[in-house]
């Protein structure tokens, strides 16, 4: 079975592969969730599965790896769910339980779990129609988050106002219109940064300070305001649902606002203490 080693993913031709993080220690229960998600020759999905018994072992997989679903043994189900949604809040997690008690299972939901299965009901049609559902209920909120932050962007975005600190200071307008050359470097520079800085802790590389302060040197010394920062962001945004893989482009689009505000806090920085570095191009 080919591998892109790069992503950690497994690729078969024709077919949709479904990455899932199984933890459980009952060797039973392993084997059953491998014999129901084993190859079908007649199936369009092929579930690639991981088995972990403990949940430190389960954070590790998930720091280093992209999963598509979670299953998780309802003993683990308080702690787990919550420490999957820290770790890997794009991944559904689907709990199975051995009680047949409706109001565990809801207290999984509540937890932020997307399903609960009764271990007794279980089946591998059930099963794969779980993992379905869970996955694309989980990616139709993320593409309503999507839409719903795009939308505040352009809203507040530099075309939608006339006050921009840009078009204030020094007369010339938003840096997308005044020198659109120089704005979709930046953009591309953007969204580099932006992808270092939301997978480091997920890889061996470290937050882009140097990188960050460099860029922000450069808008500054453009006379770039909050709203071109927006703009910026937004087409980072855009960029980056082009270019990336759908599961990292879910994780940079919701801990991407965390590097937006990061580097609206040095562009304010910029301003307030004069705080300069090199800029990208030198």
């Amino acid at each position: 079975m080919p591998t892109d080693r790069g992503q950690g993913r497994i690729i078969v031709p024709d077919k949709v592969v479904r990455r899932v993080l199984h933890i459980e220690q009952n060797v039973a229960d392993i084997e059953i969730v491998r014999e129901f998600l084993e190859d079908d020759p007649a199936s369009p999905e092929v579930y690639h599965v991981d088995h972990v018994g403990e949940l430190d072992d389960a954070i590790g997989k998930l720091q280093s790896d992209l999963y598509d679903a979670v299953l998780l043994h309802l003993r683990l189900a308080a702690e787990g769910v919550a420490a999957v949604r820290k770790t890997a809040a794009q991944v559904p997690v689907i709990v199975i339980t051995g009680f047949d008690d409706e109001t565990r299972g809801l207290e999984a939901i509540d937890s932020g779990a997307q399903d609960y299965l009764f271990k007794n009901d279980l089946t591998a049609r059930g099963l794969r129609r779980a993992i379905g559902y869970a996955i694309s209920r989980k990616r139709e909120a993320e593409v309503r988050v999507l839409g719903e932050t795009l939308t505040r962007f352009r809203e507040l975005a530099s075309e939608a106002s006339t006050t921009s600190v840009t078009a204030r200071a020094m007369g010339v307008g938003p840096l997308k219109d005044s020198t659109p050359e120089l704005f979709d470097e930046a953009v591309g520079f953007y969204a580099r940064l932006m992808k270092r800085y939301v997978m480091a802790p997920r890889s061996e590389h470290t937050e882009p300070r140097d990188g960050m302060e460099r860029l922000i040197t450069r808008l500054g010394d453009m006379g770039a305001g909050p709203k071109d920062m927006i703009d910026l962001h937004a087409s980072a945004l855009e960029e980056v649902l082009h270019t990336e893989r759908k599961a990292e482009t879910n994780i940079m689009i919701v801990e991407g606002r965390l590097f937006a505000l990061e580097m609206m806090g040095l562009l304010v920085n910029y301003y307030r203490l004069g705080h300069r570095r090199l800029t990208w191009g030198r």
